[in-house]
């Protein structure tokens, strides 16, 4: 042996191969490695270094073990990539292979450092076969995923960048190289050995290496192993620049999405909160580094995937919101190009004057002067979103988009003093009368007489009477007078069950999610703190709730300000009276029905079984679109979208006529939602297809209702 150098030799009495074999200098590497691996540490600070830019308060400290729990699943299950099944079991293959093969150069660099025993026997065969076998299947997903991106081209890949090519081809590079290795040193030992049964349990070890020995076998002993030292040197080599230029490009979302999955948000679906509003100097984002570090570790994870654009109703009808590009790349390229900046600012101030002094005499826009808001994303991007979770519900790395939208909405209203004209009447109308349609309060409670159901309503103010629940009516059932029909049947469904409940009447208020969502946070939490007060002052312990925006803010939202209750969506309670058999249709509708779930009840909290059973109980036959469930399309109204104008885009239809034509594909009797806005607006699809004569819109609780007349 001289210095290090192993000669190869033909098959071993016991099945084993010796680590570095034919590779002269091959200690070398162990020392060399230590070069990528500091380029690695010194790129893993630096990104954390622009994390730690952040201002922003954002604390996930807390359920420690859920949290590892979270990094051990979606890391190494890929829970949410396999969602996709072509790329995401090919990215899964990549993973997995990668994560092998790195464990198979522990146990070599192992073998060096401490006097790692060589595996031998049958060990040696499974451990060489699960890796061979692993890194085959990583070879076929990266060639795969080339074939996606630049064959096949989904929308979704829209902006394929040519360091993207580069990452492909040098993961490839890799992984094929290491199998012309294994081959060679297969070949060489093939031509060493005096029989080939001496040679023979390498064909069980490394079914894919002696698959790429065949090649060779014409080939000249000194010349196999002349090029399986050059093979070797150069894999080593690409390996070392992988590792080395990790926290500087795309593959960086390796590490950041680990920590990601780990520091993701456990909590329901809700705004964040802003503590002592009295006493806020701003309020929202105006820049960059105001976000929190999650808000900053968010643009390192994001892979460019596009299944947040391709999921986007805003983007499917042509709007200038793109999660990916005009949202989250946008804010990504944005921070890069300000982080030295604001990093040179907080160490040497004077080397930012420099920098400002140089860039006025080139006349370059500094970073520093550009305007998240107005120049980086844009305001028409920020009002574009509906806030219908689409993008965070398919993200496989858990990027919070609709808090980011939300927080920089919050700094338009709130400081700025800028948002749509339709936005401000909104507010106008919550303030003056406590509901978005700014009709007077004393007549919150007018639409019991309306629909002549007061006589089977416990209305608190006035009747007194115990009660169980508390139904929270909402703006739309008080106000819209075709949403007023579905109050009078959720109460005479719920009168039919026997179910003990009363209802505020006047002293309810609007629930504030409108007003929250289009980033008015004093104006929500004013209505919030009204409402909390009135349930405490009836000793409120579970609520129904009708709208699910109501749903989702007095479920997951109020809390924040300590109003704790057992909250549950009309949908959930018809559901349970069924089953137990309070409810009992009397006939069966028999009509083929499209359903739309809507977003907040949907992707937001989940509720997509029991608004199916209590229609499955009606009698109704549903057609499931593609677009449903998890994968359901916005009809346009969330994210206090209801109160704005939409304009169509040349070229598309505006969201609710796009999620219409796709309720109406099956041709259905009916259209059902569970939803005021979903209501309003697809019935508004409905007239715009003149489909009003085939197809009819109803909410769920008129569906059971008509089996019970």
């Amino acid at each position: 042996m001289t210095f290090g150098y192993h000669p190869l030799q033909g098959g071993y009495d016991v099945p084993m191969r010796i680590v570095g074999a034919n590779v002269p200098y091959e200690w070398l590497i162990y020392f060399i490695m230590f070069i990528p691996l500091g380029i690695f540490a010194y790129g893993f600070y630096k990104r954390v270094q622009v994390w730690m830019l952040a201002k922003g308060e954002i604390h996930r400290n807390d359920q420690v073990g859920q949290r590892i729990w979270s990094l051990i699943y979606y890391s190494f299950a890929q829970a949410r990539i396999i969602r996709k099944p072509l790329a995401g079991w090919m990215h899964f293959a990549l993973f997995w292979g990668f994560v092998v093969l790195a464990l198979a150069a522990g146990v070599d660099a192992a073998h060096y450092w401490i006097g790692w025993p060589h595996i031998e026997g049958s060990s040696y065969i499974w451990f060489s076969k699960v890796v061979d076998i692993m890194g085959f299947l990583a070879l076929i997903g990266i060639i795969v995923l080339a074939g996606i991106r630049y064959i096949q081209k989904p929308d979704r890949l829209n902006d394929t960048k040519q360091s993207d090519g580069w990452i492909i081809l040098l993961i490839f590079a890799i992984l094929f190289t290491g199998y012309l290795i294994e081959g060679l040193r297969i070949a060489a030992q093939i031509k060493m050995s005096t029989t080939m049964a001496q040679i023979a349990y390498e064909q069980l070890a490394s079914p894919f290496g002696w698959m790429f020995a065949a090649p060779f076998a014409g080939t000249s002993l000194d010349s196999v192993l002349m090029w399986h030292r050059i093979l070797w040197w150069f894999h080593m080599a690409i390996a070392f620049l992988f590792i080395a230029i990790l926290p500087f490009t795309k593959l960086w979302h390796i590490m950041a999405g680990m920590l990601n999955y780990t520091f993701r948000d456990l909590e329901p679906s809700a705004c964040r909160m802003v503590d002592n509003i009295e006493e806020a100097e701003t309020f929202g984002v105006e820049h960059i580094e105001e976000f929190g570090w999650k808000d900053l570790l968010d643009l390192d994870s994001c892979i460019r995937c596009g299944r947040c654009q391709e999921n986007c109703p805003a983007y499917n009808t042509g709007k200038a919101l793109n999660p990916k590009i005009t949202l989250i790349q946008h804010m990504k390229q944005h921070l890069d190009e300000k982080a030295p900046y604001l990093i040179a600012n907080k160490n040497q101030p004077e080397v930012v004057e420099e920098m400002a002094m140089t860039e006025a005499a080139e006349e370059f826009v500094s970073p520093m002067d550009k305007s998240l808001l107005y120049d980086v994303v844009t305001t028409e991007v920020i009002w574009d979103c509906t806030n219908c979770r689409a993008c965070m519900e398919h993200c496989p790395m858990f990027i919070e988009h609709i808090p980011k939208i939300v927080e920089m909405r919050r700094n338009l209203v709130m400081w700025q003093g800028d948002m749509p004209s339709e936005a401000q009447m909104a507010f106008t109308n919550m303030e003056r009368n406590y509901n978005p349609w700014g009709v007077g309060f004393a007549n919150r409670a007018e639409w019991l007489n309306e629909r002549g159901v007061r006589d089977k309503v416990n209305l608190l103010g006035e009747d007194g009477k115990e009660f169980e629940y508390l139904l929270y009516a909402g703006c739309a059932v008080s106000f819209d007078d075709r949403y007023k029909k579905v109050g009078e049947a959720l109460v005479n469904l719920l009168d039919k069950a026997g179910v003990s409940f009363g209802y505020l009447g006047v002293e309810e208020y609007c629930c504030g999610d409108s007003a929250r969502r289009l980033g008015n946070e004093y104006l929500y939490q004013t209505m919030a703190q009204q409402n909390i007060e009135s349930f405490n002052n009836y000793g409120v312990k579970k609520i129904i709730v009708v709208c699910p925006h109501g749903y989702n803010a007095l479920k997951n939202e109020y809390p924040q300000l300590g109003g704790n209750y057992e909250v549950y969506h009309y949908t959930e309670i018809l559901a349970k009276l069924v089953a137990e058999g309070k409810l009992k249709p009397s006939q069966s509708l028999g009509a083929k029905i499209s359903y739309h779930d809507s977003c907040f009840l949907g992707r937001h909290n989940g509720v997509y079984d029991q608004p199916r059973a209590v229609l499955k109980a009606a009698g109704t036959s549903i057609v499931e679109i593609d677009k449903s469930k998890e994968f359901g399309f916005c009809c346009g109204a969330g994210g206090g979208r209801m109160w704005m104008e939409e304009e169509a885009v040349e070229g598309f239809k505006r969201i609710n006529d796009t999620r219409t034509d796709q309720l109406l594909v099956p041709s259905p009797e009916m259209i059902v939602t569970n939803c005021p806005f979903c209501l309003t607006m697809i019935s508004d699809g409905v007239k715009g297809a003149e489909a009003e004569e085939q197809t009819k819109v109803f909410d769920v609780a008129e569906v059971l209702w008509k089996t019970m007349q």
